[in-house]
């Protein structure tokens, strides 16, 4: 990346032109030191899942730092209006895209919120298919559900059905998660709500809504050369069919129409109206607003507010600190606490159970201490419960999954997670309970165990049962919102620099669009392709029609070549950790490469008018 970044540098020294208004700022000092920031900043993006340091973070202070850099070496030579010319023009372009993805995904936390999806995913795992249809069916899915539901969203509920069905087979759930990454990448970029960059694409006006679907068959021929291959490798045995029953909440379908209708809203207004589609999906967001007050009249919860984006809700959540960072015997302390409380050892054991847990559970300690049964009290089937959670430092995303954006991070403990839920085999009706989860260490500091603290709060949930707008709001990727706009504002001063016009000179006049646009897509695959694509748009290159065409389809999929290329992959990596790895879709990246060179013969074969 450095390499990349600093190519510029060379080529203009060798006479290269761009704008006139950066061209004496790319070999001044600070557009050094902004290259170094970048460069530094978005080397520990790849690493979130390591070192636990979100991707938003260094971005946004390398962000800061190159438009710094920019204005004083702007003031350096008496121009003291460019600077903020610019940085408004890049503010504009983050303003637009994060109202958008702002709409979606409250959508999306709707839909989730309402059931939609879990209810597909148990449909899925209860049909009985055999394991190879699996692999087929998710993967079609994939492909078919990320143009509206994006792929991060679709990975993440397809991976969740081929783990349920797969199980302990290591190799098929690999193989159809390698397979779901590819289908769900392939099938977002025919569509400018399918991934960042064919949003960012269609918002600049550089490729209109319906001229997507010209690149549907290359995206097909993306995914189905790898999948025909891959699924050879997939055993013909049926397996154990789970018997899994999901039903959709009250005002679940409508909330699905006012999706499309949302959809539909954002198109006309470009296409029509020659307004920006934003403004198109904010009045959509409008729709949810009286269907939302509806759903909670239904509940019967007129009387009660929703919560401003942001509040938390009054539930209290007891101090686990006291029983972690205590001196005396874990059994000891345990015992004296008189909230439900037990602990369970490296290997996922039970080793204690107090009294209050009994009496709240029904389930005496020497019927659960020394099994792996400390889910029976809260689940139907076996899943993991929070001490489980943080005994193996899961990532958020594995934490949300099971308690759907009701958890935060325990503010005294490191590793430590509060999360609510309703509990429905607790009590006669079900009960609504806080799990307090932290992981119990020794002197040395190594993990050797986990503790988890249960409080009952139904009789306070009761006084706020309802469908929350403003929570569905709340649970947006803000992490990945403030990400886009750190990557939107760095590429915007390192082009106001002059290094993206260098850059353009070299890959789209020296090598030709065409090579440029295929590199685009292994870039993608190494780099987060919502920069590469956002510097593509910033360089502006002159380049026919059926080339912008061809970089939305390279950028979309190039990042399925390796499982670090894409959010999906990333997402899945962290869903099924130890199964499906960097090492294993590494494996079949030459295939994936296969498909990503048929693709683009596919798109320069049909859409040749075009080009």
């Amino acid at each position: 990346m450095f390499f990349i970044l600093l190519m510029p540098v060379l080529a203009w020294a060798e006479g290269g032109h761009g704008a006139a208004a950066s061209a004496d700022l790319t070999g001044t000092v600070f557009g050094y030191l902004g290259i170094i920031i970048f460069v530094l900043a978005y080397a520990l993006v790849p690493l979130e899942n390591s070192i636990h340091l979100r991707k938003s973070k260094p971005v946004l202070l390398a962000a800061g730092l190159i438009w710094v850099l920019l204005s004083i070496a702007y003031i350096r030579i008496g121009d003291t209006h460019t600077a903020h010319q610019a940085i408004k023009h890049s503010l504009l372009e983050y303003a637009e895209l994060f109202l958008f993805l702002l709409a979606a995904m409250t959508y999306i936390n709707a839909m989730e919120e309402r059931n939609v999806f879990q209810s597909l995913r148990a449909f899925l795992v209860s049909r009985g298919f055999s394991l190879r249809s699996i692999f087929w069916v998710t993967g079609a899915l994939a492909f078919l559900i990320s143009p509206i539901a994006d792929n991060l969203t679709t990975a993440l509920l397809m991976g969740a059905v081929v783990m349920a069905v797969g199980g302990d087979n290591k190799k098929f759930v690999a193989l159809a998660c390698i397979n779901v990454v590819v289908g769900a990448n392939a099938g977002g970029a025919f569509s400018p709500f399918g991934d960042i960059t064919t949003l960012m694409v269609w918002q600049k006006g550089k490729v209109q809504f319906s001229e997507f679907f010209n690149i549907f068959f290359p995206s097909l021929v993306n995914w189905l050369i790898p999948a025909a291959i891959m699924s050879l490798a997939i055993e013909k045995a049926s397996p154990k069919k789970v018997d899994e029953k999901v039903e959709m909440k009250y005002g679940a379908k409508a909330i699905m129409a006012f999706f499309l209708a949302t959809i539909t809203t954002a198109v006309c207004f470009h296409n029509f109206l020659h307004l920006p589609p934003v403004a198109g999906m904010m009045l959509g967001l409008g729709f949810l607003g009286p269907l939302s007050y509806h759903i909670k009249l239904h509940e019967g919860r007129s009387e009660r507010y929703d919560y401003i984006l942001g509040a938390r809700g009054a539930e209290s959540v007891y101090p686990i600190t006291t029983i972690v960072k205590s001196k005396l015997d874990l059994s000891t302390i345990i015992e004296k606490v008189d909230l439900p409380a037990f602990a369970i050892d490296a290997n996922h054991t039970v080793t204690h159970w107090n009294k209050a847990c009994e009496a709240y559970t029904g389930i005496k300690a020497k019927e659960v201490v020394g099994t792996r049964d400390q889910w029976k009290p809260f689940y139907e089937n076996k899943q993991p419960v929070m001490a489980d959670l943080v005994l193996n430092y899961l990532p958020e995303k594995m934490i949300d999954r099971h308690y759907e954006g009701h958890f935060k991070r325990n503010e005294y403990i490191s590793g430590a997670y509060e999360a609510s839920r309703f509990v429905p085999t607790l009590g006669e009706k079900g009960r609504w309970v806080s799990f307090s989860g932290a992981p119990v260490k020794d002197e040395t500091g190594e993990v050797v165990g986990a503790v988890e603290v249960l409080q009952d709060f139904t009789e306070k949930k009761a006084a706020a049962k309802h469908f929350d707008l403003m929570k569905k709001i709340a649970r947006a990727e803000w992490d990945t919102l403030l990400f886009f706009y750190g990557v939107i504002l760095c590429v915007g001063g390192l082009a106001q620099f002059g290094y993206l016009a260098a850059v353009s000179q070299y890959m789209y006049l020296d090598l030709g669009a065409t090579s440029a646009n295929v590199i685009v897509g292994f870039l993608s695959a190494i780099v987060d392709n919502i920069p590469v694509m956002f510097a593509v748009l910033t360089m502006d290159p002159a380049m026919s029609h059926g080339q912008w065409l061809l970089v939305t389809l390279t950028a979309g999929v190039g990042g399925s070549m390796l499982s670090i290329g894409s959010a999906a992959g990333v997402a899945l990596m962290g869903t099924a950790r130890g199964t499906y790895t960097f090492g294993a879709h590494l494996k079949w990246t030459p295939i994936i490469i296969l498909g990503y060179a048929a693709s683009i013969i596919c798109h320069l074969f049909i859409n040749s008018h075009l080009m």
